[in-house]
């Protein structure tokens, strides 16, 4: 990677990359990094295959978003978090964001309302982060902005090989 871009110019394009996934443009999801090491997922307008949680069939399921969802915006939201975060450190000024990978080793969501409205965010932030585990959290907001969950999480971080 060029060393005349910046920790911005790469987050800007993993960003972009990120949207662009065919996976997420389906789910209909956007990630905004709001700082280095903070960042938002949001689905800007819900579909019907979204709604929809465990248990019978009524009124009030029908019109709630499914956990499923959340789960995921939670991973992406506090997974971006984390990539932001890293690439800010001069290590990563030299590679490029697509090498540098990242899993899930836990994430623990906690549900305390129904998700219900017309968009939702998951927010993400880093606790701490180092060259091989980071551990982030966030919370879950409904269209209203009231926190309908919270999650936090631990990732293990795989640098490319050739990094130093």
């Amino acid at each position: 990677m060029d060393s005349a871009t910046t920790p911005q110019d790469r987050i800007a394009a993993w960003k972009q990359k990120w949207n662009e996934s065919p996976f997420l443009k389906a789910q209909g999801l956007e990630v905004e990094e709001t700082g280095i090491g903070r960042a938002v997922v949001r689905l800007p307008q819900i579909r019907p295959d979204q709604l929809g949680g465990g248990g019978t069939d009524n009124e009030l399921n029908s019109s709630v978003l499914n956990g499923g969802v959340i789960s995921y915006m939670f991973d992406g939201a506090l997974g971006w978090a984390i990539m932001s975060s890293l690439m800010a450190l001069p290590e990563a000024q030299e590679i490029n964001p697509s090498d540098l990978r990242q899993f899930t080793i836990n994430l623990d969501i906690t549900f305390l309302n129904a998700a219900m409205g017309s968009h939702f965010e998951a927010h993400g932030r880093v606790v701490r982060a180092s060259k091989t585990v980071a551990f982030a959290e966030g919370d879950f907001r409904d269209s209203s902005g009231k926190i309908c969950a919270t999650a936090k999480g631990i990732w293990r971080i795989f640098w490319p090989r050739n990094q130093k």
